[in-house]
């Protein structure tokens, strides 16, 4: 029953969100599922709230470990700590709205902190991004040398002085975003609606369990 129920469970629910969207009464009036479609949806923002403190104290335990056996890194783990506390505490009274000094220090923690780091990692990352764009742009087949030359075309289409080599390279840049890119994030899109439609039919019928992690 350990399994049986929780796949009831999904089922059931899944089925009353599916056709909440789709069936309507004779009149043209909401249907009687979409009143509790709506009170599920508010079950799921309980339940995921629920799920980000559970979440929460599991990284504390992990990380609390981590600093009590000094670990290799565990001053990282001290730094992700703090900051949870603070940002935590800083946040909830700001929330509350009883201190003018906190209304002004929670979003100077976000503007003179996470801002800057989120600004350092990304130009970290484009070092990683050049990197693999070597990679990936070296002449070894067909479809790496268009990419080289879609690459280029594209840079010099963006950049100042490829107007000033040619006119025609922001033109030529713009058609290449606009129809062929286009086209690849539109069938990127539908391949991922499928896999998705079909991951959420295999677990509605029971077949994809892992969401029932270790029960029996």
């Amino acid at each position: 029953m350990r399994r049986e129920v929780p796949l009831i469970i999904t089922f059931v629910v899944g089925m009353i969100v599916l056709f909440a969207n789709i069936v309507t009464s004779a009149d043209g009036s909401d249907f009687f599922l979409k009143a509790w479609s709506t009170e599920i949806e508010n079950w799921i923002i309980i339940v995921s709230a629920f799920a980000v403190g559970l979440a929460t104290v599991n990284l504390f335990r992990i990380h609390g470990d981590n600093i009590t056996r000094q670990r290799p890194g565990w001053f990282n783990s001290l730094a992700l700590l703090l900051a949870i506390v603070v940002f935590a505490v800083v946040g909830s009274i700001a929330r509350l709205g009883s201190s003018e000094f906190f209304d002004t220090l929670n979003p100077n923690l976000y503007d003179a902190i996470i801002a800057p780091l989120s600004a350092a990692m990304f130009a970290m990352l484009a070092f990683y991004i050049a990197s693999s764009a070597y990679r990936a742009f070296r002449m070894r087949s067909l479809e790496a040398t268009v990419m080289l030359i879609a690459a280029i075309l594209i840079m010099l289409g963006k950049a100042p002085v490829g107007e000033m080599i040619w006119s025609k390279f922001p033109t030529i840049s713009t058609w290449l975003m606009d129809i062929p890119n286009t086209v690849g994030q539109r069938a990127i899109m539908i391949g991922a609606a499928i896999g998705g439609f079909a991951t959420s039919l295999r677990i509605l019928l029971g077949i994809e369990r892992g969401h029932l992690g270790g029960a029996e």
